[in-house]
């Protein structure tokens, strides 16, 4: 079945060219009655055509039912010839008709075979071959004259809805843009959002964590060893400022993570300022020539060890903690591990910053594990894939 489409218009201007038409032909015929054994049919076979006019199948219908139209239209109308010429007139409308249902060259077929018809009763009815041909020839002009404007005026109805069905799909598709362009936005907010907690978390989060342990110790100290005590105190304020101006970079831009072009003196200044603060002694583990990293990824590596530092702190109960970072073909991996009293019975929750640790190593392709470590106590590992960093050169 083809593909229906509207119109109505040209149906209804056919239909109401066609009734005018037979009205005209029914005014000839009563006005040349000539009995109803001659003029009755005539005017019967009239009514049935008009009568079927108002049964024409839709345009873009099954073709099954033109033709059954067409084909009961032309046996009328074969029967109306029968008593006079004046019938030919009649096979216009069935031209139109028959390209406007009929796909070109099947339609095509059938006005050649409307002139045929006429063409034969011609010569039947008036024996003169130069005027009868002539006749012929100028019926089946009109016959495709015709049909094929009512062909293009089919053709141009089918663009007009086909450009109407695109504007449709089209608007569709641009109220959908802009509800996925809102979730889109929704979505960048989200994570904009969960990015400035991370961010918060890994930079103000640790100085204040190690502020808060070197005022503890000053506190201890303060009756015994006043100096002691006052860079203890004066580390502190130090810290406090540079968490300010990180905090201050932060809410600004957040456009710079903290982390030099030089990951592994990154690290080596990470270890020793944790050293200096928390009096537990860092053994590190680097490569001698790391490849040079993407921001994303020094970014990454430098908070995850600042993570496992700031944790080891703050619940491992350790002794020394060793910070290793390991360069192999498939990737890079990085862990802190201490001899402190190890994971709690329950487990680890994690908090914002190890969920934010999670974050990041899934938006690079990693993972991140928590777990027993080698040296009795918690062990953070951290794996990243490199993927164009081996171009790029070492630090």
């Amino acid at each position: 079945m083809q593909a229906r489409f509207s119109a109505q218009r040209e149906d209804l201007f056919f239909n109401l060219s066609g009734v005018l038409m037979v009205l005209i032909l029914s005014l000839v015929v009563l006005l040349n009655w000539q009995g109803w054994a001659v003029s009755g049919p005539q005017v019967a076979l009239l009514i049935g055509f008009a009568a079927m006019l108002t049964r024409q199948p839709a345009i873009g219908g099954p073709y099954s039912r033109a033709y059954l139209y067409l084909g009961t239209q032309l046996l009328i109308l074969v029967f109306a010839l029968a008593y006079s010429p004046l019938f030919i007139f009649l096979f216009y409308i069935l031209s139109v008709q028959a390209l406007m249902l009929l796909p070109m060259r099947t339609g095509l077929g059938w006005v050649m075979l409307f002139t045929a018809i006429t063409g034969f009763v011609t010569f039947y009815h008036d024996f003169r071959p130069y005027e009868d041909l002539v006749t012929t020839l100028v019926n089946g002009a009109g016959f495709f004259f015709f049909g094929a404007f009512g062909n293009a005026l089919v053709r141009a109805q089918r663009a007009r809805d086909e450009s109407q069905r695109i504007l449709a799909e089209l608007t569709d598709a641009h109220v959908r843009l802009q509800r996925y362009a809102e979730q889109a936005e929704s979505l960048a907010v989200a994570e904009e959002r969960n990015r400035l907690s991370r961010e918060m978390h890994d930079t103000l989060g640790h100085r204040l964590t190690v502020s808060i342990v070197q005022l503890e110790g000053a506190g201890r100290l303060l009756e015994r060893d006043r100096q002691r005590a006052g860079q203890m105190v004066q580390t502190v304020r130090e810290q406090l400022v540079e968490g300010l101006a990180e905090l201050r970079t932060t809410l600004a831009a957040l456009r710079d993570s903290g982390v030099g072009p030089s990951l592994t003196k990154s690290l080596q200044t990470l270890a020793s300022e944790y050293t200096q603060a928390t009096a537990l002694p860092v053994y590190l583990s680097l490569p001698r020539d790391l490849l040079a990293l993407d921001e994303a990824r020094r970014m990454t590596l430098y908070r995850a060890a600042q993570e496992g530092l700031t944790n080891t702190q703050r619940h491992a109960g350790a002794n020394a903690v060793w910070l290793e970072l390991q360069e192999t073909e498939s990737g890079l991996t990085l862990e802190v591990e201490d001899d402190g009293i190890g994971l709690p019975p329950e487990g680890i929750r994690p908090g914002i910053g190890l969920r934010g640790m999670q974050e990041r190593a899934q938006q690079l392709g990693g993972t991140l594990d928590i777990g027993v470590s080698s040296r009795g106590g918690v062990g953070l590992r951290l794996w990243l894939p490199l993927g164009e960093e081996r171009a790029n050169g070492k630090e």
